[in-house]
């Protein structure tokens, strides 16, 4: 009986079944997907020391400051076309006080985007002076970034009105 172990562990087998090559090939799938998700977060939090993606958004433009709950997406790579500077999305009610306040606004733009269930959309946008995102106790300030104004609710449950690009993080 020993011979016969010895035996079956010294010649290798071909996987035969189908089954079992699916399975092989989805398990090879799923760790090759896997590995780039979790080095990409876990890289990102330790670079940037963030663990909540939420926090205080700092807005300054045309004269008026405005703070408000921001959302830091690591998912959002909109740029403005034009100038390759990051978009930052926020309500418009949260800026109409700074764009009512009978000064002109410079650097009006149409800001191109595809999101899902919007193939062809566009956002206005504006230069803001300076944006300051703080989290965790650090603080993240960056000038010239360009504010979409978004016109509805970016969170159903009100938790933050901005979506913060992740390119304001970078000095």
């Amino acid at each position: 009986m020993s011979n016969r172990i010895r035996f079956s562990f010294s010649h290798s087998h071909p996987i035969k079944s189908v089954h079992q090559q699916i399975l092989l090939c989805g398990c090879f799938f799923l760790i090759g997907s896997l590995c780039p998700i979790i080095f990409y977060h876990t890289h990102f939090t330790e670079e940037y020391g963030l663990k909540k993606c939420s926090g205080n958004l700092q807005i300054h433009l045309n004269g008026c400051t405005v703070m408000i709950k921001a959302l830091l997406d690591t998912g959002n790579c909109l740029y403005e076309p034009l100038t390759g500077k990051p978009v930052c999305l926020v309500e418009y009610e949260h800026l109409k006080t700074c764009l009512k306040n009978g000064k002109s606004i410079p650097g009006i733009r149409a800001i191109p985007y595809h999101s899902i269930g919007k193939k062809d959309g566009v956002l206005f946008g504006i230069t803001a002076d300076k944006l300051i995102f703080q989290n965790q106790g650090r603080k993240y300030e960056q000038s010239g970034c360009i504010i979409g104004i978004y016109p509805g609710k970016i969170s159903k449950s009100g938790e933050y009105s901005a979506i913060v690009h992740p390119d304001i993080l970078k000095k």
